[in-house]
């Protein structure tokens, strides 16, 4: 289970990069980094919410995305320690 807890925060990192590179490089990825940025968007599109912002929009999806991962981080971590200390829950 700590596995897993390790890889959610791994893909937590990961989106969050992703978020910082589309407000530095808006346009073309350089060809390294295109396939994992790819992989993410596929994921992220499935969460997109624009929200108008005048002539622009906001996609709240990367935020909406973030914060189901950290739900499913601290139940799989709650579960664990829930486990371990014999039934009682730990924050």
């Amino acid at each position: 289970m700590r596995i897993i807890i390790e890889l959610l925060r791994l893909l937590q990192f990961v989106v969050f990069i992703r978020i910082i590179l589309t407000w530095i490089m808006p346009g073309k990825l350089p060809p390294a980094i295109r396939p994992v940025t790819d992989r993410i968007d596929l994921v992220l599109r499935r969460f997109q919410v624009l929200i108008p912002m005048g002539n622009a929009y906001i996609d709240l999806g990367p935020m909406l995305f973030l914060a189901l991962i950290e739900v499913i981080m601290r139940v799989l971590v709650s579960l664990m320690y829930s486990g371990a200390m014999g039934g009682m829950v730990v924050y």
